[in-house]
């Protein structure tokens, strides 16, 4: 196998990872945000995540608590109903009771 003449030379390990280091610096100065900042928005993210999550969870056990008060309204509704029906009946055979009463 021949290798080429032509090659640029080679640089000696230490001056590139200098030159990659000040490339890292020369580039987060242009961009902005150091690896710190990609931690504290990805914590960020993941605490809006969990409290949506909780959020989401109670929702639904508000949902199903709603559920449960309509069918307790419903129920007494229908017992109101039962109710009023059973003393409306009543009451004039109550009346008539204390009619004969008061003629006696």
């Amino acid at each position: 196998m021949d290798i080429p003449e032509d090659l640029p030379p080679a640089i000696p390990l230490t001056d590139e990872l200098t030159e990659l280091r000040s490339e890292v610096s020369r580039l987060r100065a242009l961009v902005g945000p150091s690896e710190k900042t990609y931690e504290d928005l990805t914590r960020d993210a993941l605490t809006a995540r969990d409290a949506a999550r909780t959020a989401e969870l109670e929702t639904g056990r508000l949902r199903a608590q709603i559920v449960e008060l309509e069918i307790e309204v419903r129920r007494w509704q229908r017992d109101f109903v039962w109710f009023r029906d059973r003393v409306v009946r009543k009451v004039p055979a109550l009346g008539r009771v204390f009619a004969r009463l008061r003629r006696q």
